[in-house]
């Protein structure tokens, strides 16, 4: 309840911040919509077993980056829409986190805008950042595609009775264990590396880190119940969206009603997460530099 506090505290001073989630939110759940449409559409064709559906779709994107023009359209379409978000994320995160980071602090607005003064001072530091994070997370994402491959293969020929169950289960275990960690480090960085981009002129990665390591374990079990809260509402979600649609019943107007509550209720939860994360990297970089102090 203190982490909900806090961010309703510091949402009540900057209500503004709830304009950023917003455009998060639905940037989100229209992806989520039409990811969810795609993969009904696939399960109403599904002949195979979810590791050949799995096969099929890397089999499909090798086959068309290993066509040079293929390739090069791609790549030049990955470009610019890399850079177009990095350009619109950039000038939206630099007047956002000004604004939330004011608020941490305790300080009192005043005249003129805090989002213009925030696009003017970090601008060009979250374009930057924001490059660095988009191709972090796409190369993070190829890391699990690939490691999930043998863990899928076991998997597979245990369900079919050509492997040893037992071996399924133990590399499934395993797989898990080292995509959590390495999901959870990661994630926790990327994190701690915005507002420090803006509490910080220079290493700004160096300080989320240190920030990060030294709170591993407490910070962890923080975002563990975020992680719950959001999986748990989507499964929810998905589970609702997918009976609708298996009988048949839906509409437009379920539709829309079920797409604004998604919204809704993920612009709170990432209002609160933001929130969180601003005000845990004060807290512990406060203490950071407090023990670098006494030493």
């Amino acid at each position: 309840m203190g982490t909900v506090n806090k961010a309703l505290h510091l949402i009540a001073k900057r209500p503004s911040v709830l304009l950023l989630t917003a455009l998060i939110s639905i940037v989100v759940c229209v992806f989520e919509y039409f990811f969810m449409t795609l993969f009904y559409g696939i399960t109403m064709f599904k002949t195979g077993s979810p590791f050949d559906d799995y096969v099929n779709i890397i089999q499909f994107v090798i086959n068309a980056v290993s066509v040079p023009e293929t390739a090069v359209k791609i790549i030049l379409v990955l470009a610019i829409a890399v850079v177009s978000a990095s350009l619109i994320l950039g000038l939206i995160f630099s007047g956002c986190f000004n604004i939330l980071y004011n608020a941490v602090q305790g300080k009192e607005k005043k005249a003129g805008s805090e989002f213009v003064h925030g696009v003017k001072k970090y601008f060009l530091r979250m374009i930057s950042l924001n490059l660095w994070t988009i191709c972090a997370v796409f190369i993070f994402v190829i890391y699990v595609l690939i490691a999930t491959i043998p863990a899928a293969i076991v998997v597979d020929n245990s369900i079919s009775g050509t492997m040893n169950p037992l071996a399924g289960v133990v590399l499934s275990i395993i797989t898990a264990i080292v995509l959590f960690f390495s999901y959870t480090f990661f994630r926790q960085y990327i994190a701690f590396w915005y507002p420090s981009a803006i509490a910080y002129e220079k290493s700004h990665f160096k300080m989320a880190k240190k920030v990060s390591d030294r709170n591993f374990w407490p910070l962890l079990s923080k975002f563990i119940a975020f992680d719950i809260i959001l999986v748990l509402f989507d499964i929810l979600y998905i589970i609702a969206n997918f009976t609708l649609a298996n009988t048949q019943v839906v509409s437009g107007t379920i539709n829309t009603i079920l797409i604004v509550v998604n919204i809704v209720f993920k612009t709170i939860v990432f209002a609160i997460l933001i929130c969180f994360v601003f005000s845990s990297f004060k807290k512990c970089n406060d203490d950071y530099k407090y023990k670098e102090q006494i030493r």
